[in-house]
């Protein structure tokens, strides 16, 4: 059996998380969040990362135990079958397929300000350049890691010393606004509740990276803390600044204004620069997650076998034919068939979907208590969070049903070959 090289440690692994999870929204959200909700967006901030943390743990109790490139797809194959591994897997892809070139688009706008290239050229740029770093052979492919996740990670502590230079308007700002008991205060809080969770998302992605870490049972779990730590911290700090320079207008891109009194009219471009560096560490962890469930659904027959081929314990076939669908959904973008908010709430309803089989999938695998007290809890902050958001169920239905279809056809299949 093709198996994929255990090579991620806690270091590697808890980078790679961090090129999934962190992309360039982080750069816009602070400000809308402030501009919904003035000084009670770190509230706000701090509710969101209490509700996401379980979410988290079943990724972490579910990847610990049973440490597979499948992800969600294979805990559901675990917990109801093939049926249940073909729904999350065609879930799962039909979230990426749309997601991912939208991540890649927020990238070619800033190229097209900046460079007046095309938006789509330009995100078809960043694509094929994670794919590229994908094509580096083993130890070469390790450091590229590591080298993008540093480098994430200086960038943006260097973008917040310099906006913590700048003079603040509002000094007396604090965690918990003054009238924080009061219930209202924390309802209020709740309202830009479903524009903050998507900055949450992307440890489903992350979980299917188990399987090459060296020693998954102990640093896995680890990797997904730390990565979840300081997710939270760097989310927190960028939205105290927000919230301590109280910014009037430019809210789409705050970080321009913050640092506009420190690097004055360079600080669009500095902004510009970090962003493509966050959307290229984003579309380059998650173009290896997504791979990995392509690989195993491949290995398990699901999908062609020709994709679980591994070249060095990489699945590059897997790599160039996901790339290859997203280059595809970018074409049928720039003819104008699809848009990117539609593709964005396509893809955050999906992953909400991903969420709530995960923690149904813990809750028939695991008999201890508290991580089926875990599992429950999960399922009552999905189902709020999908009722918040407003359910449109048609999409994933059809992917529900292609999953069901997929899955009779391997039985039939099976079938008449265990016949002959």
């Amino acid at each position: 059996m093709n198996r994929l090289r255990p090579t991620l440690g806690l270091f590697g692994g808890t980078l790679l998380l961090l090129n999934i999870v962190i992309g360039a929204g982080l750069l816009v959200l602070p400000g809308l969040v402030y501009q919904q909700v003035g000084t009670l967006g770190l509230l706000a901030w701090l509710l969101c990362a209490m509700a996401a943390f379980p979410l988290l743990l079943v990724f972490i109790a579910l990847g610990q135990r049973h440490p597979s490139a499948g992800g969600v797809a294979e805990y559901a194959r675990r917990a109801f079958g093939p049926l249940g591994q073909h729904a999350a897997a065609f879930l799962f892809l039909g979230a990426v397929i749309f997601g991912l070139p939208s991540i890649a688009l927020t990238g070619g706008y800033y190229l097209h300000a900046s460079t007046g290239w095309s938006a789509h050229v330009g995100a078809a740029a960043l694509i094929i350049a994670a794919c590229v770093l994908h094509a580096l052979p083993g130890q070469l492919l390790e450091r590229a890691l590591q080298f993008v996740g540093s480098a994430l990670i200086a960038v943006l502590l260097a973008l917040l010393l310099v906006a913590a230079l700048a003079p603040a308007t509002s000094p007396t700002t604090t965690v918990l606004p003054r009238d924080w008991r009061e219930p209202v205060t924390w309802w209020a809080a709740l309202a830009p509740f479903m524009m903050i969770f998507f900055a949450f998302t992307g440890w489903e992605v992350g979980s299917h990276a188990a399987e090459e870490f060296r020693r998954p049972e102990r640093d896995f779990p680890r990797a997904m803390l730390l990565s979840f730590a300081i997710a939270v911290l760097l989310y927190g700090c960028i939205a105290w600044l927000v919230q301590r320079a109280a910014p009037t207008h430019g809210l789409t891109a705050p970080f321009v204004e913050l640092t506009r009194p420190v690097l004055g009219e360079n600080g669009r471009h500095v902004v510009g620069g970090v962003a493509l560096l966050l959307i290229l560490a984003n579309l380059f962890g998650a173009l290896w997650g997504v791979s990995r469930l392509v690989f195993s659904l491949a290995r398990d027959g699901i999908l062609p076998a020709p994709l679980a081929a591994t070249r060095q314990g990489t699945p590059l076939r897997a790599i160039v034919v996901t790339v290859g669908a997203l280059l595809a959904v970018l074409g049928a973008d720039a003819a104008g068939a699809l848009s990117i908010g539609q593709m964005l709430a396509l893809a955050g309803q999906n992953f909400l979907l991903l969420y709530g089989m995960a923690a149904a999938a813990l809750l028939r695998l695991d008999e201890r208590w508290a991580p089926r007290l875990l599992a429950l809890l999960t399922l009552a902050v999905v189902g709020i969070v999908l009722v918040m958001a407003g359910v449109h169920l048609a999409y994933p239905a059809v992917l529900v049903g292609l999953g069901a279809a997929s899955a009779w056809l391997s039985r039939s299949s099976a079938h008449r070959i265990d016949q002959r």
